[in-house]
């Protein structure tokens, strides 16, 4: 409402927030290695040895896979093809039945080639195929379906992504499972597992009273405001507008926006809308992060059905299984849920590092320009270049700044802050602020 994030987005530059991507994204991945060193290298299912084993598969799922997507491409082209082929024919066809219909002398010729010719297809498609392959070639042809669904994760050049997460979700699912079926009585799990038996929704605001609302502004608001506004507004809107081309509106494009599949505007409603509607019914703090929509995009999720099936599950899971739902969460192995922890951090590390690259080249396109203009003003008498080390540099150390310090300190803010100082002090940004006040000096005398 009152237009805010835009003055903070404008306030924080672009490599800032590459900076805290990259530093995000190394805290999520520090922190899965870090869990997995805790754990045994062996004795069970929850060790080292199952978690380099789900790493593995891992790489070799989310693979690169130009030589699939190529097949694609060739048998939808092939398609086209011989659609247009197909097309082709039928208009021959009728254009040969209009013939024979507006000629009067050669009506029984013509009709009798194309007999002719209906005939010989006919016997050679019956030639091709007889009646036993014509009978088996459905049921062969619906148990090689099967046979691929089934083995579709050992298939090294798919012609989809493989879902990386449904494959490590199921594959906890089954230990988790295993766990509990072998639990004994001093396991440590609440067995048996019961239905229901949890209040969905409670009313968290009967015994809130003034000191509580002091300590959650002071402890709980203003420490968190910082992240929120970096990690779960900006930054995931230039990560959408980074990892979904396609969804972009041209319009906002045209303005040069980094917010063009989803506005920071609409970002910052949903996420104050959720928080003020839910929190009070017993709802825990939520936001939009930047970490979980790189571990979504990199574990395949492509559309939103696939977050409206994951509420479903949590729905269904809240609902049926209340008074046992964090004993069956704290039944999946830590070295599965490690890894997936790692891929999302790796994720968002690399969405930042090419961010990062994005911005040297407009960078670079912008000064050369800018060169282009200085020469032409000059006639040629003053040579101007870009040096592309340097900005590429420049923008570097502001982004990697950034990052460490979000790293070494595992606070967000701190790391924006420090960010921000480089960018001012080494950086283009007194540069740019001192432009900035001409110009509105400049537009205040016009007016």
């Amino acid at each position: 409402v009152t237009n805010l994030m835009e003055v903070v987005n404008w306030i924080v530059p672009l490599t800032v927030v590459c900076g805290l991507q990259i530093g995000v994204g190394l805290r999520l991945a520090s922190k899965g290695i870090r869990d997995v060193q805790k754990l045994p290298w062996g004795g069970g299912y929850d060790c080292i040895g199952v978690a380099i084993g789900c790493a593995l598969l891992s790489m070799f799922w989310l693979r690169d896979n130009e030589n699939g997507m190529a097949k694609k491409k060739r048998e939808q082209r092939t398609d086209n093809e011989d659609f247009n082929s197909g097309g082709c024919e039928r208009g021959l066809s009728g254009t040969v039945a209009n013939s024979t219909t507006a000629s009067s002398d050669g009506d029984d010729n013509t009709m009798e080639m194309g007999k002719l010719s209906n005939n010989q297809r006919l016997d050679t498609a019956a030639a091709v195929q007889s009646p036993s392959q014509s009978h088996n070639q459905p049921t062969s042809s619906v148990c090689s379906r099967i046979f691929q669904r089934l083995c579709c994760c050992l298939n090294p050049f798919p012609k989809t992504p493989h879902p990386v997460g449904i494959y490590l979700f199921l594959l906890g699912s089954l230990f988790a499972a295993i766990t509990l079926a072998t639990a004994g009585p001093d396991s440590g799990y609440d067995l048996p597992l019961r239905f229901f038996g949890a209040p969905v929704i409670i009313n968290a605001m009967k015994d809130v009273t003034a000191i509580h609302w002091r300590q959650g502004f002071l402890q709980g608001t203003l420490p968190q405001l910082p992240l929120t506004t970096l990690n779960s507004v900006i930054s995931v809107c230039c990560l959408a507008h980074n990892l979904y081309p396609k969804k972009r509106d041209p319009t906002l494009v045209s303005k040069d926006r980094t917010d063009s599949v989803v506005t920071r505007r609409e970002v910052s409603v949903s996420v104050g809308l959720m928080n003020l509607l839910l929190c009070p019914l017993g709802s825990m703090p939520n936001c939009h992060g930047a970490g979980g929509l790189a571990g979504q995009h990199r574990f395949g999720a492509r559309h939103g059905t696939s977050v409206v099936l994951l509420g479903m599950c949590k729905v269904f899971l809240a609902v049926f299984f209340g008074a046992s739902a964090l004993t069956l969460l704290d039944a999946l192995p830590v070295a599965v849920l490690g890894i997936m922890l790692v891929i999302a951090g790796l994720e968002l590390v690399g969405t930042g590092v090419g961010m990062l690259f994005d911005c040297v080249a407009k960078e670079k396109e912008q000064k050369r320009k800018l060169a282009e203009e200085m020469e032409a003003a000059s006639a040629g008498e003053v040579a101007v270049e870009v040096n592309g080390k340097a900005v590429l540099r420049k923008n570097a150390l502001i982004s990697m700044v950034t990052a460490g310090v979000i790293v070494a300190l595992q606070k967000t803010h701190y790391g924006a802050i420090s960010g921000w100082v480089v960018h001012m002090v080494y950086g283009d940004g007194v540069r740019q602020f001192v432009s900035w006040v001409k110009e509105r000096r400049r537009r205040g005398r016009d007016e």
